[in-house]
């Protein structure tokens, strides 16, 4: 789907990553950034990942990526309610900017939610890789009054940059989201408040794969945290309940109920690397 002129709000990772995409395989005559950041502004200018920066959207635009903290994505869709063309964001929240949007008077046909689920604990245009959504997950969480045709459309885009598209309910999105990327990245920021300087001599591969996410953004990171709220604390229940069932059967030395909970644990990573 080759869409001429291309606006990307927000030239950080994944802003970056899309404009790099959208030049390497030819998707875009023109690739314009909107960033309020100065220095990542003129990074992504000097670097090539836009062609200029501009204060506002152009009104030729031909398709809109709003690549901002998804707190601020619902504004910037009501504020481009009138622009012919099509926008897409890639907040890994939706419901609460699906909500925003359905109760406001003003319809948004144009508008199709994304998540890419692809990322890094890095931030900021410096980041940006040209393969991010290459074998990634899309999905897309359109409503009753999303235009069929733009949603085609938009599916096309991202399967173009070599991503595979799974349409849901915003809702479902939230809910497996929390589980799958909210929750682990809440666990590894808290997980690291006990570990101090002394304790670096004896760390090894488990402590770098499980702590590699808290070195990412805290602004952006306690964002979605708040947006998801009750799904994450849901999440967040039920990781409780198995951290109790494990702990009691340490504390009573319990080694068959401890075994089971391991080796199911062990099982299902197994099951599910095969798909990875």
């Amino acid at each position: 789907m080759h869409n001429p002129t291309t606006v990307i709000v927000g030239v950080g990772l994944i802003g970056g990553s899309l404009a790099r995409a959208l030049r390497t395989r030819n998707l875009a005559t023109e690739i314009i950034g909107v960033e309020s950041n100065a220095a990542s502004a003129r990074w992504a200018l000097d670097h090539g990942l836009v062609d200029r920066i501009e204060a506002h959207i152009p009104d030729n635009a031909d398709l809109i990526a709003l690549c901002t903290p998804s707190d601020q994505i619902a504004q910037w869709v009501i504020d481009l309610a009138e622009h012919p063309a099509t926008v897409i964001d890639v907040a890994s929240v939706k419901a609460p900017i699906v909500q925003v949007l359905d109760e406001h008077q003003q319809r948004f046909p144009r508008f199709v939610p994304c998540h890419p689920i692809s990322g890094s604990e890095k931030s900021g245009p410096e980041a940006a890789t040209e393969d991010l959504f290459n074998a990634a997950t899309v999905v897309v969480t359109p409503g009753a009054e999303t235009d069929t045709l733009v949603k085609s459309q938009v599916i096309e885009f991202w399967e173009a940059l070599g991503a595979s598209v799974l349409e849901m309910t915003a809702q479902a999105h939230d809910e497996a989201l929390a589980l799958t990327s909210h929750l682990p990245h809440l666990l590894a920021f808290a997980y690291m408040q006990q570990v101090e300087a002394d304790h670096l001599p004896l760390t090894g591969g488990g402590f770098r794969d499980f702590t590699r996410i808290a070195e990412a953004n805290p602004e952006l990171w306690w964002r979605i945290f708040a947006l998801n709220k009750a799904p994450l604390l849901a999440a967040l229940s039920g990781f409780g309940e198995q951290i109790d069932a494990l702990a009691q059967a340490i504390e009573q030395d319990d080694r068959a109920s401890g075994l089971a909970i391991i080796a199911e644990a062990a099982g299902r990573r197994e099951t599910y690397a095969k798909h990875d």
